[in-house]
């Protein structure tokens, strides 16, 4: 069971019926299943490097960890827009 599949077990036991997984970007799940930094390079033409992540709760989306020590983040990425150009 990968890192992704253990999550998305863990949020439906915590959430029931309301919880919402993101949308299965394939490289999205690699990159938060394989734990590597990655290049991002946003929808709105910024690009940052860091570790994808994943928030908490029942309706939950990606994001970008710049550091290894980091707690949180503010650089959500949607996979329609966002995409990982390594």
């Amino acid at each position: 069971m990968t890192k992704y599949e253990q999550y998305l077990a863990r949020g439906r036991v915590q959430h029931g019926e309301r919880f919402n997984p993101p949308a299965p970007a394939g490289e999205f799940v690699d990159a938060f299943n394989s734990g590597e930094r990655v290049t991002v390079q946003f929808g709105y033409g910024e690009t940052l490097k860091g570790t994808i992540s994943i928030t908490t709760g029942w309706a939950p989306v990606f994001l970008l960890m710049r550091t290894k020590r980091s707690l949180g983040s503010s650089d959500t990425i949607n996979p329609d827009r966002d995409r990982i150009v390594r």
